[in-house]
């Protein structure tokens, strides 16, 4: 819907895929303070000014591969645009983390859908992000 381009990040670990192993697993992570290894890496991210970074609200708080993410790269001088699932805690204080790890960008709260709405969402995304003025045309 931007036009941008789509990167995902990737763990040389490998989660279970039931929800409740999925959960556990990431409970234990967040309890270890656990950071991923990554097996994918931007290799030009002085390309880019704008980054969404979407993410599942696991336990209150972005998945540990995500600070693996954010320990990775220094986003300052850009924008950055969290976007997440959820089970009704929307981002927690995601955001907030976010905006710590990343003092020198702007980060702006993006599109929280709930997960059970997830694949139903495109309308109130583009919605979204026409009103920010980053909807492609």
């Amino acid at each position: 819907a931007t036009g941008g381009d789509l990167f995902a990040i990737e763990t040389e670990k490998k989660y279970p895929s039931p929800h409740k192993p999925l959960i556990d697993e990431a409970k234990r992570e967040q309890e270890a303070n656990e950071r991923p290894r990554l097996t994918t890496h931007i290799k030009n991210l002085k390309d880019y000014d704008v980054i969404f970074v979407g993410y599942p609200n696991w336990w209150y708080d972005m998945p540990m591969a995500i600070y693996s993410f954010f320990d990775e790269y220094d986003f300052s001088g850009k924008t950055v645009i969290p976007f997440v699932t959820h089970g009704g805690s929307r981002f927690s204080q995601s955001v907030e983390t976010i905006r710590g790890l990343e003092k020198q960008a702007e980060v702006i709260e993006g599109p929280s859908i709930p997960g059970r709405s997830a694949g139903d969402s495109r309308e109130s995304i583009q919605t979204w992000l026409q009103r920010q003025g980053l909807l492609k045309k």
